[in-house]
């Protein structure tokens, strides 16, 4: 069983306080946004790992948090790694949020790509599954 410290951390990971102030240090070294990003990362804790890697301006670590929003379907994930992607890899992203039935992730991609077809498809599949819930 994992050893975790009196904030239900894992050991080395900062608690809120802690990683803010790291953040805001402007002298915070690439290696060290690595390491925490990398521990984020780890953890599954994209925004934080995002966060870490986007202040040591680490491409690899950004790069692997693109990989990851596209495998699980995370429109706002990969929105928060720039707009500016291609709309075939905002399809592509819609296409694996709908096969994982992540509608509302689906319907986001299939907006920003400008497939405004897709996008209702994917909000009426939301809706869809609202209602069922609903129902239930």
């Amino acid at each position: 069983m994992p050893h975790h410290n009196h904030t239900g951390l894992p050991p080395g990971v900062p608690n809120c306080l802690k990683k803010r102030r790291l953040l805001n240090e402007p002298d915070l070294s690439p290696a060290l946004c690595r390491e925490y990003g990398d521990k984020f990362f780890s953890l599954g804790w994209w925004e934080d790992a995002l966060e870490f890697y986007q202040k040591g301006d680490l491409a690899d670590g950004l790069e692997k948090l693109r990989a990851q929003a596209l495998e699980t379907g995370d429109a706002f994930l990969l929105a928060r790694l720039g707009k500016d992607h291609d709309p075939e890899v905002w399809r592509a992203l819609g296409d694996r949020a709908l096969a994982l039935e992540k509608f509302h992730f689906a319907h986001r991609a299939y907006e920003l790509a400008g497939d405004p077809d897709k996008a209702a498809l994917a909000a009426a599949l939301s809706a869809g599954l609202g209602a069922e819930s609903a129902e239930a």
